[in-house]
């Protein structure tokens, strides 16, 4: 977090005229026969569903994920170092936070794909490299428009480790009392050191005016922005090195949507400041804009 420290159409031209040519409908008739058989036959990045963790459960007061409960999560390394967290929602890109990259160069991020414990020399993860960085229109005065897409060089074939999380369909619904689950390999304590393993914990998601009456300034909370978390005891949030990372709530499908982005906080688990996450659903039309080439699951 950052601590304050994104028919075929057979198209048969018919000669003027009164006879139809029937050979040309008899080629229509076995296109349309075959078109048929075709249509439900989609492409690999397609043909899948998003949102689907690999548990049926459960930072700062997390429990440990089960081995890839989460397989959207992916960690961004800028040379040979963690960051940030991502969650990857189509074949092509990655959403995390605009704090995590701007400034930085963009072809010095590799994103790994598949991992649970980030320490185990054994297990090699999936990599690709970015090619392309969306940074929205971040400061760090205002704090808002913590979002970022990075592109990645080639797509990801999805199988039981690797699969995108879905992103909610609507963005009327605020999310106010639901019970969220953030994810990360950061601290487990403000002066803590980050986990090797990913750690998870459940957060309730509060009302940006119930946000504006904790510690912090009620300038600060802009609409754009969702707070979770328990203000009042502190025992559970998001922290440094979870920034970028996903927070998640299980949708009327039973699978989940990307609600929030792990975006800042004064501290970790202090009370009466809880975690400031990027509301997803206000950048919905600014993440379909900059990701046409990429392949979205069809369920």
């Amino acid at each position: 977090m950052f601590c304050f420290l994104v028919c075929f159409i057979l198209c048969v031209s018919i000669g003027a005229g009164d006879t139809l040519n029937k050979s040309l409908l008899r080629v229509s008739d076995e296109y349309y026969s075959y078109g048929q058989e075709q249509e439900f036959q989609l492409p690999p990045c397609r043909d899948c569903s998003c949102g689907e963790r690999n548990e049926e459960a459960r930072v700062v007061g997390g429990s440990i994920a089960d081995t890839n409960a989460f397989p959207w999560i992916v960690r961004l390394i800028y040379g040979n170092s963690f960051g940030c967290g991502g969650s990857l929602i189509n074949d092509r890109y990655v959403l995390s936070a605009a704090h995590c990259v701007k400034g930085f160069m963009w072809f010095m991020f590799r994103v790994k794909f598949g991992e649970h414990d980030r320490c185990d020399k054994y297990h090699i993860p999936e990599i690709r490299y970015v090619v392309k960085m969306y940074v929205h229109d971040f400061t760090l005065t205002e704090l808002s428009n913590d979002i970022s897409l990075l592109r990645l060089n080639n797509p990801m074939e999805y199988s039981h480790a690797i699969r995108p999380v879905c992103l909610p369909k609507t963005d009327y619904y605020d999310y106010a009392g639901t019970l969220a689950t953030v994810s990360g390999w950061g601290a487990m304590a403000e002066t803590g050191k980050w986990s090797c393993t990913l750690l998870e914990a459940q957060l309730p998601v509060l009302t940006n005016e119930e946000c504006r009456n904790t510690k912090y300034n009620k300038s600060k909370i802009k609409d754009v922005m969702m707070c979770a978390g328990y203000p009042a005891t502190a025992h559970k949030d998001a922290c440094t090195g979870d920034s970028g990372g996903p927070l998640i709530a299980e949708n009327f499908d039973h699978a989940y949507d990307l609600i929030g982005i792990v975006s800042w906080g004064y501290g970790c688990a202090r009370i009466g400041y809880p975690g400031v996450f990027t509301r997803v659903t206000k950048y919905l039309d600014w993440i379909y804009e900059h990701t046409t080439d990429g392949c979205y699951c069809a369920y």
